[in-house]
């Protein structure tokens, strides 16, 4: 993000805060507590002004998975099974409307500006970068990495920037027994009898586990026939583009992908 696109989102987040000062203290209250909320269980994730880091930006007026106020409630105190995004079942009484109003808030303000040309980088994503190798985008592709029809959607121009300059900066370190990390494509390097296999983790129980590589071939493992099974948490197998594409291309990349909404 722009020193001068910050300034201006952070201009915007001062202004709520005075506006809210002078609204019916019921009210500011309410959005006061849910930034405290907000800020205390969802930041880590989503950044502490929601642009997005390991979950997704939320500073837009509409959100993929709750269209209006009741879905996202549901949301924030249930989670989405399946995903790295957890329930706040501790959330009691009016916690859970307040933060979905806070988060609300996030997507009033200003837009990012878009310093590419989103057609060069259309063009830059299918030649240079080869990025349809290993990403579908509305139905195009494969999907060895994640999908990103609709990612303008879902992450915000900084990080998409950091994911294309630096890929291991964005992926989580956390690691749980199944599930791997807070992201759903880890890093895995399996070693068998038949040889040494690396790519992304695809499921696993305490059995097995199936993996598919870059080329887009899933392997299935019996773990107890294995040599060796580690999982790379923090290491994506996307290579970063730093020293590939200069800064006009960058932004022109990144332009193209945010307008995928």
């Amino acid at each position: 993000m722009s020193a001068k696109n910050y300034l201006l989102r952070l201009s915007a987040l001062i202004l709520w805060a005075v506006a809210i000062s002078c609204a019916p203290a019921a009210f500011a209250q309410d959005l006061q507590n849910g930034q405290q909320l907000f800020q205390t269980l969802c930041a880590r994730c989503h950044g502490m002004l929601g642009g997005g880091g390991e979950g997704p930006s939320l500073t837009r007026p509409t959100l993929v998975h709750a269209p209006d106020d009741e879905a996202l409630v549901a949301l924030i105190v249930g989670g989405i099974p399946g995903t790295g995004m957890p329930g706040s079942r501790q959330l009691r009484g009016q916690d859970g409307p307040d933060v979905a109003a806070y988060v609300r808030s996030l997507g009033e303000l200003p837009p990012e500006e878009m310093p590419g040309d989103p057609l060069a980088g259309a063009e830059i994503y299918r030649s240079v970068g080869n990025c349809a190798s290993c990403h579908i985008i509305f139905g195009e592709g494969n999907g060895v990495g994640p999908e990103l029809s609709n990612v303008g959607q879902r992450r915000n121009a900084p990080y998409l920037r950091r994911s294309v300059m630096s890929p291991d900066a964005e992926q989580p370190r956390q690691v749980d027994r199944f599930r791997g990390s807070l992201n759903a494509f880890l890093t895995v390097r399996i070693v068998s009898e038949y040889g040494s296999y690396e790519g992304m983790r695809v499921n696993e129980d305490a059995f097995t586990v199936q993996m598919r590589d870059l080329s887009g071939k899933l392997y299935s493992f019996e773990k107890a026939d294995l040599i060796s099974y580690e999982k790379a948490p923090g290491h994506s197998l996307m290579p970063g583009y730093n020293s590939v594409l200069n800064a006009q291309q960058t932004d022109d990349v990144v332009s193209y992908l945010m307008s995928l909404k």
